[in-house]
C-alpha cells in the first residue's frame, strides 16, 4: 500500500473534502466552544495564511518559456 500517492483529484472530490472538514470543524466547535474560544484569532490568522499560497498561485502570471 502507498501512503502518499500522486492522484488527479476532481472537482467533486475537492468539494466534498472539504465540505467534509467543514463540517468535522463545526462539530468539533460545538463540542468544544470553551477550548476553541481561547484560540479563535490564532485559528484565524492561520486560515488567512494558508490561503495566501492559492491566491497567489491562482493570480500570478504564467512565467513566459
Amino acid at each position: 500500500m502507498t501512503l502518499l500517492k500522486t492522484k488527479v483529484w476532481s472537482w467533486i472530490d475537492i468539494a466534498l473534502l472539504k465540505w467534509s472538514c467543514l463540517l468535522v470543524g463545526a462539530i468539533a466547535g460545538a463540542y468544544f466552544p470553551e477550548v476553541f474560544r481561547s484560540y479563535v484569532w490564532l485559528v484565524m490568522a492561520a486560515a488567512i495564511l494558508l490561503a495566501v499560497r492559492p491566491a497567489v498561485a491562482y493570480f500570478a502570471r504564467p512565467k513566459a518559456g
